[in-house]
Parts: C-alpha cells; structure tokens; sequence
C-alpha cells in the first residue's frame, strides 16, 4: 500500500509541475486569477442570494438547491481537510510558481474545484444547452488552483467528485 500512494504522490507531484510550470504564460496569468473566484465562498454566497431572491420560481428554487450543495460539500471538505491534512504543494515542491489566491492551512480536497462543480452541475442540469460552457469555467477553476501551486491533481480530482456528487443528489431530491 505504501509503495502506491508513493507512485500516486509522485505522479500527482509531476502533473502539478506540468500545470505550475509548463503552461505559465501572461495570458493564463491575467485568467487564472479571475477564474478562481468563480470557486470562492464570496461567489458562491453572491450566486446563491441573487438566485434564490429573485422573482423568477425556478430561479429561486436553483438558488435554495446551490445553496444546499455548496453547504455540504463545504461541510464535506472541511471535515477531510481536518482529517487528511495534507499540506499544500507549494510547501513540499521547491521552484513552483505561487499564488496564493483564497487558501486555508491544507490542500485536500480542493475547496474552489468543490464548489465550483457544485454550482456546475446544477446549473448544467437546469440549462442543459450550456452544460459544455458550465463544466468547461468549472474544469478552469480546478486547473487554477494547480496553475497557482496551492492543489495537487489529486486534491482537484476529489473536489470534483465532492461537488458533483452533492450538486446531483440535491437536484435529484
């Protein structure tokens, strides 16, 4: 068991690398930054409020349901933050380009990648035909938090999964 989480550590290690250091260019500078937001709590709390305040029912109803989403999965991630505590890559790698944009103490799961496929998929799942520009915003916040150096693949791949599957159980209840 130990011999593969140490292969998981180094490849998760390697494709960080690859996104923090391969793809740094002034574009991705200027745009990872104002993509990470659409995965802080301040977002999500503004979303949240200005849909379920709105006169239009089904609005409301996306709004009450995101609201619900992003409270477990929040609840979720913290509680495996507190028991994982895994430290964040920028700790642990020498040489990553950091940005330390809207972090806590530990780095697993992903927070942000949470959150954002937590509104994601419900928004993917009431407007459907624009499902492909929802999970593309959603798969560039969890790209953002490995472009600053503060997650690991892993620690986005979790968030993922964290976030769609409590978005998909809210929709479906």
């Amino acid at each position: 068991m130990g011999e593969v989480l140490f292969k998981i550590q180094k490849k998760d290690a390697f494709i960080l690398e690859l996104f923090n250091t391969k793809m740094k260019c002034k574009f991705l500078d200027i745009f990872m930054p104002l993509v990470t937001y659409l995965g802080s709590t301040a977002f999500c709390i503004i979303f949240s409020l200005t849909t379920t305040l709105s006169n239009n029912s089904k609005l409301e109803k996306l709004g009450v349901k995101s609201a619900i989403s992003l409270l477990i999965g929040s609840l979720i991630v913290r509680i495996i933050k507190v028991s994982v505590s895994r430290m964040r890559p920028y700790l642990r790698i020498k040489n990553l380009n950091i940005r330390k944009i809207g972090i806590d103490k530990y780095s697993f799961p992903s927070g942000h990648t949470t959150a954002a496929f937590s509104l994601c998929i419900l928004l993917s799942l009431n407007i459907p035909h624009l499902a492909p520009v929802f999970i593309i915003l959603a798969c560039c916040v969890g790209m953002s938090r490995m472009y600053f150096g503060v997650h690991y693949p892993t620690d986005v791949f979790v968030g993922i999964l964290i976030g769609s599957i409590c978005s998909s159980l809210i929709y479906f209840i």
